[in-house]
Formats: C-alpha cells, sequence, structure tokens
C-alpha cells in the first residue's frame, strides 16, 4: 500500500488502550499541518504491528496497556526501526515508568497533563532527533540520579581526603601508621 504524504509533514502512530483518550489525541493531532495520523493502536501488540506495517516517523506510547506495554511495545518497535522515535505519553511519572520507558529507548517523557502546544512541540522534537521530558519528568530524573551523590564519587576516583582523615586510611607502609615511641 503506497500512501502519499505531504512534503515535511510527521507521520504518527497514536497508541493508547483508552479510546477516548486515543480518538482525541488523533483528532487533536490531525489540526497540526506538520502532522499525518497514519495508523492507531488500542494496545502494544498492535501498535508494534503497525509500525512494522506503516514505518512512522514517531509513535505516541502510553505505557500501560493490555497484550504487550508500552515499555516493550518500545522496545520491540525499536529493535526493528531504530529511525522511529518513541514518545511517551502518560498519567504515570514514578521512577520505575519512566527509567523503564527510557530503558526501552524513548526519545521522550510527556504525562498527559501536556497541553496541545507542548506536546506538538515535542513531537517535533523526538521526530527531529532530539530528546524531551516533560519539566516534572526532567526534575524527577535529576533527583533520581544525584540521590545521595554527596556521599559518592565517581568509579575509580578517590574522594579527596582532610588531614584529620589521613590517618585512618593510613597503610601499615605509610609514615603516620608507625606507632609513637613513648619517650
Amino acid at each position: 500500500m503506497t500512501e502519499t504524504t505531504p512534503a515535511g509533514s510527521i507521520r504518527i502512530v497514536v497508541a493508547d488502550d483508552q479510546a477516548i483518550v486515543r480518538d482525541g489525541l488523533v483528532t487533536m493531532l490531525s489540526l497540526v499541518d506538520d502532522f499525518e495520523i497514519v495508523g492507531q493502536a488500542a494496545d502494544g501488540a498492535e501498535a508494534v504491528r503497525l509500525v512494522d506495517e506503516l514505518t512512522p516517523d514517531v509513535v505516541l506510547m502510553d505505557l500501560r496497556m493490555p497484550q504487550l506495554s508500552g515499555a516493550e511495545a518500545t522496545a520491540r518497535v525499536l529493535a526493528s526501526h531504530p529511525a522511529t522515535a518513541v514518545l511517551v505519553l502518560t498519567t504515570f511519572a514514578d521512577d520505575e515508568s519512566i527509567v523503564g520507558a527510557l530503558r526501552a529507548g524513548a526519545r521522550g517523557y510527556l504525562t498527559k497533563d501536556a497541553g496541545r502546544k507542548e506536546l506538538a512541540s515535542a513531537i517535533r522534537a523526538v521526530a527531529a532527533g532530539q530528546s524531551i521530558f516533560e519539566a516534572s519528568v526532567g526534575a524527577l530524573l535529576v533527583q533520581s540520579l544525584t540521590a545521595g551523590s554527596a556521599n559518592r564519587s565517581p568509579a575509580g576516583v578517590e574522594p579527596p581526603r582532610s588531614s584529620a582523615d589521613s590517618s585512618a586510611h593510613a597503610t601499615p607502609t605509610s609514615p603516620r601508621a608507625k606507632p609513637r615511641s613513648s619517650r
């Protein structure tokens, strides 16, 4: 099947198990001049099948769907279509969901609190090869990655020690480790 698309348009598959959400997204995104909705999926397995069939530029992917989760569908899509960008759009903004989506290869992550303009901008960004995260998601990632980092140092780098600490870490061959004479 050969389809003609307007030059420069972004071909999109929308994957969401909630029909009202999926229909609303398709209707809203269809109004954007440079977007073309080429498919709709009600579950992760259908999303993978549609990507194989339609080779869109972007998949707008919900995470919690029947048959195949959005994260697993993302991994499968990208394994066979690495040029396709996946933008997660979900109600979940917890560490496990975010990290799972990113490990699967998603280029962006928005919650369903995002507005029309933010969503359109994010779709354009991931289609152009950029990564994009809703501000609250970005803040959560930074917090998660830096939690406890004040007490850690990069692998292979010894943290600086004060002179008071150095005696506690002395080895038997260092001068500080030798016992003092009691003269």
